[in-house]
């Protein structure tokens, strides 16, 4: 077997470094990179009519996607994508109360049909049709572009066609092993990891490929790998090799990064939760970190309005807060120099001279937004952002901010004298500056004062490294790696320098990401490019991929369901008529069967839960419990809901570990602390506090019957009891387990098939940071500043039992009187 792995990874290596000839991961993006090539029997291919071809389907997919888009806009209040599959198997009189509902709304027109059945009832125009002829013919004479462009089209479902990803599969088998090409190599390797399209999952043939286009430098190979190595998934643990491979990605990133107008890049836009926009992962929120509430449309336009009022009527501040809109961009608001210079110019009027001087009379915060103004005006006239770059203009706004004490122009001062940008290279200068700004907590200064000095001050650059790392300077996270991975000689300064690249590779990904497609698919209705796309920024390691990919295979899995269950009932009760290519259709297109479906979802929730993402875990405990691509064990399913509970203070967690203890489901009966569970869930979970009281009123019952019939139900009364105090040693037993359980995840290269229980850890680079325009749920922030954890001893947790008891009395008498009423009489 070993022998055989050796001569096909030669035979491909082989074909690899044969076609690359110094080409690169974006070269072998391009179609038309096989400009000149002759197929067989010396037939000259007509690359004049594969360009043209070409053409006419790009332009034809941008139309697409802006007829899509305008749909979605039409009716993104009224229906979301996941919504729309949310569907679950008819019942009974539910299946017809939801037919009623729904054909209710498609007559008022409150439903989005959805793009894939949009494109089947929209014909190709002739010149599509021919185009897609075109390709397919320099395809079969084994054109290279020709069949890269036809497998991502059959990949993506592009150009007005249907997705088959079985196709697809084939032609980029064609692709490899013809030319070796990389981005062939690697959706390969995709294919085999994932069981994409039927094909069989093979760890081996996925390391193979993945390895092979890494070799060709291809970025979201090296990526994957990374991730695999360091996860351990279908490897050994590595964390060596995983820190080559990240290593290889920072560096490719800072270089883009630096490569950019002084002071770097923007970074790439934040990437969204899905789960967010149907109200969490659950529809609800059940803990304080479950739920981001991003500002919808309308909120955002009210709230745009009422700045721009303000700002005509000469509020600095709201100017200001324009500004920082309009330069960083919105979902709902695109970048614009233009209006964030027009915005800064009526700031310049309000509260400077024609000097340059402050206008006496200005409150200090007043004076702040002139200090941010200056520093604004300065770096756009310092980048050419708005207009031109203009050097003396720079010095002379940075040189206001820097006299007022504005972090930001003291660093962008500094970079100036430092590089010479208009005025002589002073570097003593430039230090004196990068100094004063590091001393007023800005990252970048942080940076560039520890750089100055990391050869006279290793101790106090390292230092000033760590504090903007803590701030997310990418330059900061990758110098620290630098340092870490030049003395990786144990395990844990190997994980630290491999956490740094990480971070690096993952949010400074503007070449390698599809994370960004994925969600633009999303947000045009086209889900089967977004699956696919989110399902690839999985397997790379981003958490949040991994949470989209989970929630919306969990979506498909129900909408298959229903469809099969639709099937089940006969043409007769079928709710439209069906078309020959719907009946054709499989119900579960991407895995093949809805086992290896839904064993792709539990390992996305696993890993996701791994990454410290919200709600993960219960989902996880979910799949185990009721057995969902993976055999059923109510033992890990407790587990797993412990980790929730304890971890992330989730108030669904909690209430299964209260319904498991209550019936002795998983773990050893026990009312007691099926009490306390019912308890906390109260606590945390407000959503869900009437469930948690009828729970607690049939727990009362059932203790109350135990209790009569002899059965040992514990020393002191259930419910008169004193309230326990905080169990510091059950808590800790239960973080010892934890880490125990995290030691080794994934080590024995079985991927998600062990339980892979691990304590969530907050990544603050994958959760979304809230702002002024989008706030997060109640205050909530990903570290809980501004609310309580059930343990958290603020005020009032006497009060708190004692309401849970009296509302579990009174639900108690509710029950035994609704039963006394429907009990049989004479």
């Amino acid at each position: 077997m070993r022998c055989a792995a050796g001569l096909l990874v030669w035979v491909l290596a082989g074909g690899a470094l044969a076609a690359a000839d110094g080409s690169t991961a974006v070269q072998a993006v391009e179609p038309s990179a096989a400009a000149g090539r002759e197929a067989g029997g010396g037939v000259r291919i007509s690359e004049d009519g594969f360009e043209q071809a070409v053409g006419v389907l790009r332009r034809y997919q941008a139309t697409l996607n802006k007829r899509a888009a305008a749909v979605r806009r039409t009716h993104r209040a009224r229906a979301r994508p996941l919504r729309d599959l949310a569907a679950g198997p008819p019942q009974s009189a539910q299946r017809h109360i939801r037919r009623v509902v729904q054909a209710a709304a498609r007559w008022l027109g409150f439903v989005d049909e959805g793009a894939a059945q949009r494109r089947a009832g929209a014909a190709q125009p002739k010149a599509v049709q021919q185009a897609v002829q075109t390709v397919r013919g320099l395809a079969g004479e084994g054109h290279e572009g020709a069949r890269f462009v036809l497998a991502e089209m059959e990949m993506y479902g592009r150009y007005g066609a249907e997705a088959d990803v079985a196709a697809a599969f084939a032609h980029y088998g064609q692709l490899a092993a013809a030319s070796g090409n990389a981005t062939a190599q690697y959706m390969l390797g995709l294919f085999y990891a994932t069981g994409l399209g039927g094909v069989e999952q093979q760890n081996s043939l996925a390391l193979l490929y993945t390895t092979l286009a890494a070799i060709q430098g291809h970025t979201a190979a090296e990526v994957t790998l990374a991730f695999r190595h360091l996860s351990g998934i279908g490897v050994p643990v590595s964390c060596e090799k995983a820190l080559g491979y990240y290593q290889s990605v920072a560096r490719k990133a800072i270089r883009y990064y630096l490569s950019g107008p002084v002071l770097g890049r923007h970074m790439p836009e934040y990437r969204v939760r899905l789960a967010d926009e149907r109200g969490g992962t659950y529809g609800v929120r059940t803990g304080p970190y479950s739920l981001h509430r991003p500002v919808d449309r309308q909120s955002f336009d009210e709230i745009l309005d009422y700045h721009r009022e303000n700002a005509l009527d000469g509020d600095v501040k709201a100017c200001m807060t324009l500004v920082d809109l309009y330069y960083n961009g919105h979902r709902y608001a695109p970048r614009s120099y233009g209006l964030a210079l027009t915005y800064l110019r009526k700031i310049e009027e309000l509260v400077f001279t024609r000097q340059g001087e402050l206008r006496k009379g200005l409150t200090q915060p007043e004076i702040n937004a002139a200090a941010q103004a200056a520093g604004m005006r300065g770096i756009m006239s310092l980048r050419g952002e708005g207009g031109p770059v203009d050097a003396a203009a720079a010095r002379k706004w940075l040189g206001i901010g820097a006299k007022l004490g504005h972090g930001i122009s003291l660093n962008a001062l500094g970079v100036m004298h430092q590089e010479g940008i208009g005025m002589p290279r002073n570097m003593e200068r430039a230090i004196e500056l990068f100094k004063m700004a590091a001393e007023r907590r800005h990252p970048g200064g942080q940076v560039n004062f520890a750089l100055a000095v990391i050869g006279v001050m290793p101790e106090v650059a390292h230092e000033h490294l760590k504090k903007a790392a803590e701030g997310g300077h990418i330059l900061a996270h990758f110098h620290l790696a630098e340092l870490y991975s030049g003395m990786a000689s144990s395990e844990i300064q190997c994980r630290m320098a491999a956490a740094s690249y990480k971070f690096v590779a993952e949010n400074g990904d503007w070449l390698h990401s599809p994370v960004p497609e994925a969600a633009a698919a999303y947000q045009r209705g086209d889900l089967d490019a977004a699956v696919v796309g989110y399902v690839s920024a999985a397997e790379m390691g981003y958490g949040v991929a991994q949470q989209n990919a989970a929630l919306l295979l969990e979506a498909a899995a129900r909408a298959a369901l229903a469809a099969e269950a639709e099937a089940a009932l006969g043409p007769a009760n079928a709710t439209q008529p069906q078309q020959p290519q719907q009946q054709q259709r499989q119900t579960w297109p991407l895995f093949g069967s809805q086992q290896a479906h839904m064993r792709q979802t539990l390992a996305y929730w696993t890993r996701a839960a791994n990454q410290g993402m919200s709600d993960a875990r219960v989902k996880q405990g979910d799949h185990y419990f009721y057995g969902w691509g993976v055999e059923p064990s109510a033992e890990r399913a407790a587990a797993a809901y412990s980790i929730a509970a304890e971890a992330d203070a989730n108030g669904l967690a909690m209430w299964n570990l209260g319904w498991m203890y209550e019936n002795g489901i998983g773990v050893q009966r026990d009312f007691y602390l099926a009490k306390r569970w019912y308890d906390k869930s109260i606590e945390v979970n407000e959503g869900g506090k009437l469930a948690a009281h009828v729970s607690l009123a049939r727990l009362c019952i059932k203790y109350l019957w135990a209790w009569a019939s002899g059965q040992d139900v514990g020393e002191s009364p259930l419910f008169f009891a004193p309230r326990p105090v905080a169990d510091e040693d059950g808590d800790m037993a239960w973080e010892d387990a934890a880490d125990d359980g995290a030691d080794g995840a994934d080590g024995d290269g079985r991927g998600e098939q062990a339980a892979q229980i691990q304590p969530a850890r907050r990544r603050p680079g994958d959760e979304y940071v809230p702002d002024d325009w989008e706030q997060d749920a109640d205050g909530l922030g990903p570290d809980g500043g501004g609310g309580s954890g059930p343990d958290d001893g603020g005020g009032g947790g006497g009060g708190d039992d004692d309401e849970s008891t009296d509302w579990s009395l009174a639900a108690v008498l509710l029950v035994l009187g609704a039963a006394w009423m429907f009990l049989p009489r004479r």
